[in-house]
């Protein structure tokens, strides 16, 4: 199987006629505060050769700075071969959660194992917290 496309989008839409509309890139996130619920939209798409790759399985997982485990999918489907075709495609979106709890580049990775050390297409991350530009680090405090 091979991996035409994998990472994280602003945006999914799953077409009616087929396929996806997604919105890229997605190259960081701001928060108001740590920690922070993240839902992260994800394209994966896929071909292979017909008569092999059946059933294929791959874990989607995401890593913080730090290299533990914060939440995984499972991906799996049954793909079977199109009749007069040499090659099969596939395309799907996933919604995965994850919570920051620092700032720090999270990586999203596809495995094909969940406890896999080495992801076979890793997506950096990168998570900070927002600055509002309407308060001054210089000003003190409100009430003190």
């Amino acid at each position: 199987m091979h991996v035409v496309a994998f990472a994280p989008a602003r945006r999914v839409d799953v077409l009616d006629v087929g396929g996806v509309r997604a919105e890229f890139p997605v190259t960081g996130f701001r928060v108001d505060n740590f920690p922070e619920q993240i839902t992260l939209p994800l394209v994966l798409a896929v071909y292979t050769d017909k008569g092999i790759d059946y059933d294929p399985r791959r874990y989607i997982v995401a890593r913080s700075p730090s290299g533990e485990r914060l939440s995984a999918l499972e991906c799996t489907w049954h793909w079977p071969d199109v009749p007069g075709q040499p090659v099969k495609f596939w395309v799907s979106t996933h919604y995965l959660p994850l919570v920051a709890t620092s700032p720090g580049v999270y990586t999203v990775g596809l495995y094909d194992r969940p406890d896999a050390s080495e992801a076979d297409h890793l997506f950096p991350l990168p998570v900070a917290r927002a600055v509002n530009p309407l308060v001054s680090a210089k000003q003190p405090p409100v009430g003190l």
